[in-house]
């Protein structure tokens, strides 16, 4: 398996160290020369650590890959969210718990070179539930945006953070992407499907979220989401329906709706908090 993740590190040694010791990533195979690792996750997929400036580690690589800089965060989905805990209280290691009841848990922990890890788990929603919440997205974010001014749009809840502007337009492409995979499950059941997961921040400045208009985004996200919720409700066992992929095993409508759901729920809620801030 390629990796679809590349983390930079300044100590090659030390960073494997952290990743094996902490978090049971396990060695695949190593260069010669000591510049690249390929780490295997305990839920199945593969990171890529390496070190200097060089392209070679693109030999690696899925054609999609991530790699994000000191100090932003990725995800590792699938993992044992209290077992990490456990071994960071063991550890003495700080960390950061979300918890989210229904839907999921997250654990971050800053890495020697920075980076935030952050380790996702699924927790229990009932199919109604999960439903309702995706449904429930199509006003809310209309209510979010109620009101503002463009200028308003531009507001950041904190220096460094993304504006409103910018926070819907992710969580907007974020169900864009996303929605490919669920028709391919609800059209194709079964099929094996290649991820191609895709870096926020690229997208942000490739399609420079900072100065568009949000007005034909938001129109798109509540087609997409109703258009999923009439198939749902129209064809048999949709939410049962799935695609088989490499590196997150089989993903459910039922996984899909509710992860897209949740990823904006988190970002409806950072833009009221930017509103709550500057009172607007």
């Amino acid at each position: 398996m390629k990796s679809r993740l590349v983390l930079k590190v300044n100590n090659l040694e030390e960073s494997q160290h952290f990743y094996s010791q902490f978090f049971k990533w396990s060695e695949e195979w190593k260069d010669d020369i000591n510049e690249i690792v390929q780490m295997r996750l305990p839920s199945g997929g593969a990171v890529l650590l390496i070190r200097g400036d060089g392209e070679k580690f693109k030999d690696y690589t899925d054609v999609a890959f991530v790699k994000p800089d000191p100090g932003q965060r990725f995800y590792i989905m699938g993992e044992k969210v209290e077992m990490l805990k456990q071994e960071c209280i063991d550890n003495q290691m700080e960390y950061e718990l979300e918890v989210d009841p229904g839907f999921g848990q997250l654990i971050m922990v800053e890495d020697p070179d920075g980076y935030i890890v952050s380790h996702w788990e699924e927790l229990y929603m009932s199919d109604k539930d999960i439903l309702s919440l995706y449904k429930n997205g199509i006003d809310r974010i209309d209510t979010v945006l109620e009101g503002l001014s463009e200028s308003d749009l531009d507001l950041v809840r904190a220096e460094g953070k993304w504006s409103i502007r910018q926070t819907a337009l992710h969580l907007i492409d974020s169900d864009m992407t996303l929605f490919h995979r669920i028709k391919f499950a609800l059209a194709e059941d079964g099929r094996v499907y290649k991820n191609n997961p895709y870096d926020p921040n690229q997208w942000e400045a490739g399609t420079n979220y900072k100065e568009r208009s949000i007005d034909t985004e938001v129109s798109l996200f509540k087609l997409i989401r109703e258009h999923v919720l009439t198939l749902c409700d129209r064809l048999p066992n949709a939410l049962n329906r799935k695609i088989q992929t490499e590196d997150q095993g089989e993903l459910t409508v039922r996984k899909m709706v509710k992860m897209v759901a949740g990823h904006s729920k988190g970002h409806f809620e950072q833009m009221e908090e930017t509103r709550m801030i500057h009172r607007v």
